[in-house]
């Protein structure tokens, strides 16, 4: 096993935890009301234009959007197609999360806007969950495959960028709490580093890429 990777899945499964208990016995709470009329509250300029394009890409479109990737890692870099079949199992945390703690999402005399109005259970972010999955598959896979080294640290830095934007725009829309995103982001986050720290996995993926 990788240890820092395993200490950093753990780290975050244990945060996720204490975060779905606090969630589960205090669904709306003071924190996230504040911090939700704060990010609805501010103008964040251009990103406004690119929440469309995150509340569009949930769903079965999602699922595509997978298959899709799957479909080219195993076309470009088959070795590391075991991390990119198994990370999608993000999915089914969301799944079984969703239904544990059934929470209501935002309303109007709650934050100041809803224009998105899912039917699903509010916590975890789905959403979330999945551009976590999809960048990281994305960046592992294919860009340290393709692009040079000195890109990769810039292509890191796109997938924070993408994960924040997508957290930002799921509260903005009233779609989600904050804690709804950060939960999604830790449950996808520790899920995908566990798979990492198992070497045989990690090897797969390394030494499929230059």
């Amino acid at each position: 096993m990788n240890r820092p990777l395993l200490a950093a899945a753990v780290a975050m499964a244990a945060a996720a935890t204490a975060l779905t208990v606090y969630v589960a016995g205090h669904q709306v709470n003071a924190e996230d009301i504040a911090v939700a009329r704060d990010v609805q509250a501010t103008d964040w300029g251009p990103l406004t234009l690119a929440i469309p394009f995150f509340s569009w890409i949930g769903d079965a479109k999602g699922f595509f959007i997978e298959v899709g990737i799957f479909v080219a890692i195993l076309l470009v870099n088959r070795r590391a197609w075991i991390f990119a079949a198994a990370a999608t199992l993000t999915g089914g945390f969301y799944e079984a999360v969703s239904h544990l703690v059934v929470r209501k999402r935002p309303t109007t005399a709650q934050v100041l806007r809803v224009t998105e109005h899912p039917g699903a259970s509010s916590y975890p972010s789905g959403h979330s969950m999945f551009i976590v999955t999809v960048t990281v598959v994305l960046m592992l896979c294919l860009g340290h495959r393709f692009l040079p080294r000195w890109a990769h640290v810039l292509g890191w830095a796109l997938v924070v960028l993408v994960i924040a934007a997508n957290a930002i725009a799921r509260v903005y829309t009233g779609a989600h709490w904050p804690s709804d995103v950060l939960g999604g982001i830790l449950i996808a986050g520790a899920w995908l580093c566990f798979l990492l720290s198992i070497r045989w996995i990690h090897e797969r993926v390394v030494s499929a890429n230059p």
